[in-house]
Parts: structure tokens; C-alpha cells; sequence
């Protein structure tokens, strides 16, 4: 048996009027490709940002290799990367570090 690399249990947050994710259970285990697919307002960036930590789900959990992503966010954000679709930055920041 393999182990769930990202595993969703029963994942919600509420953010009210229908918005944000509600029961959400899924796992990945080592070698598999998934995709997570919707439309609009499907609650996909919201449940990536429940793995990176960034956001304490109202109930169920993620992991990541059996680390909570809440808890665990630490851990998690030193390993893993994130690059939303959609990113703003304030006008005066650059890609230049000189």
C-alpha cells in the first residue's frame, strides 16, 4: 500500500454565501498526476492555500507526507513552492534585487 503524499480530509472552510470549500476529500499518493480542475469560484486556490498553510481550514484537514498544513506550515512552506495564477505586487517592487 502507498502512502498518501497530499491527503484532504473532509476539508471546509466557509467563507458565507456559498463561497469557499466544503468537504473536500481527496489523496494522492506517491507517482500519481492530478488535476484539479473547475470553474471560477470552485474553491481551488482557496484548497491550495489550506496546503501551503496559509489558511486554517474551518473544519477537516490537509497534509502533505502526514504533516498538517496548518500546524505543520513551517515544515511544509520550506519544501514546497507556490506561484498563484493570478499575482500583484505593489507598483514600486521589482524582479530586480540591485
Amino acid at each position: 500500500m502507498y502512502m498518501s503524499i497530499i491527503k484532504l480530509a473532509h476539508l471546509t472552510k466557509d467563507y458565507g454565501k456559498g463561497k469557499g470549500v466544503f468537504d473536500v476529500s481527496l489523496s494522492i499518493t506517491k507517482g500519481e498526476v492530478y488535476g484539479y480542475l473547475g470553474p471560477n469560484g470552485a474553491g481551488k486556490s482557496t484548497t491550495m492555500r489550506h496546503l501551503m498553510g496559509f489558511s486554517k481550514p474551518d473544519s477537516g484537514s490537509a497534509e502533505i507526507c502526514g504533516v498538517n498544513c496548518w500546524t505543520g506550515q513551517e515544515t511544509i512552506q520550506k519544501t514546497l513552492g507556490y506561484l498563484p495564477g493570478e499575482i500583484s505586487f505593489p507598483d514600486d517592487m521589482t524582479g530586480c534585487s540591485i
